[in-house]
């Protein structure tokens, strides 16, 4: 359960709350002088799963609780998880995105539905989500949690959809302005934050003025802490 937003104003805003039951999945909080990321451990390999780097390069790795396609034969395929690794850390740029979904079939890892939201410092963002499609945001915001968004679901009401997380801060960035500031993006966080089993562990927003991510760890938003990119 993870909710992702984008917001393009007078700043280019990213942020996410991952909410992960650590008696499940292996995850550390990432700092480098060039990329902010949750890593993700499965087997002996560590995947940059939710984060941002000093290009202001923004992915995220939300599980989509979509179904489970079959991945087609013969065609040329670029997994979801290593994309979304490779742009966090810098390997891939949003061009190399673009080329990458034009000239090859993006899929799942296997058994699972992953979708991502994949960003840049301009402002313009990507939904990829294997087996339904693409999406190229015209609107200035998008939000993302966990269940597909280019499908129409006959029901919404698994609680592990996040419908209601998804809802409320989508509310909250339709009516938002050009001014929408670090501040508001953390409030948005704040209002969507998750307790008990699967509880928001790691909190951040990421600014391209500042070219900084501003985070919180356990849902708690009155400890603020600053990584600033060199």
């Amino acid at each position: 359960m993870c909710t992702a937003i984008a917001k393009k104003g007078k700043d280019v805003l990213y942020g996410y709350n991952l909410d992960i039951d650590p008696a499940v999945w292996n995850y550390k909080l990432i700092l480098k002088k060039d990329y902010f990321s949750v890593g993700i451990t499965v087997g002996s390999t560590t995947y940059l799963t939710h984060g941002v780097n000093g290009n202001g390069q923004f992915g995220n790795l939300p599980y989509m609780n979509g179904e489970i396609f079959p991945v087609p034969k013969g065609a040329r395929r670029e997994r979801i998880d290593l994309l979304n690794d490779r742009y966090i850390r810098g390997k891939y740029s949003f061009e190399d995105v673009e080329r990458i979904i034009r000239e090859t079939v993006v899929v799942n890892a296997p058994s699972t539905t992953l979708h991502s939201l994949i960003g840049n410092r301009d402002g313009e963002f990507l939904l990829l989500e294997p087996g339904y499609g693409i999406k190229q945001y015209e609107e200035d915001f998008a939000v993302v949690s966990n269940f597909p968004l280019l499908t129409t679901l006959p029901d919404y009401s698994n609680p592990f959809y996040g419908k209601d997380r998804y809802d409320r801060a989508l509310a909250i960035l339709q009516n938002s302005t050009e001014n929408f500031s670090v501040a508001d993006a953390l409030d948005v966080l704040s209002q969507v934050k998750q307790e008990g089993q699967w509880g928001t562990r790691i909190s951040f927003v990421y600014s391209r003025n500042e070219n900084a991510v501003y985070y919180c760890l356990d849902g708690n938003f009155d400890d603020i802490r600053i990584h600033k990119f060199s």
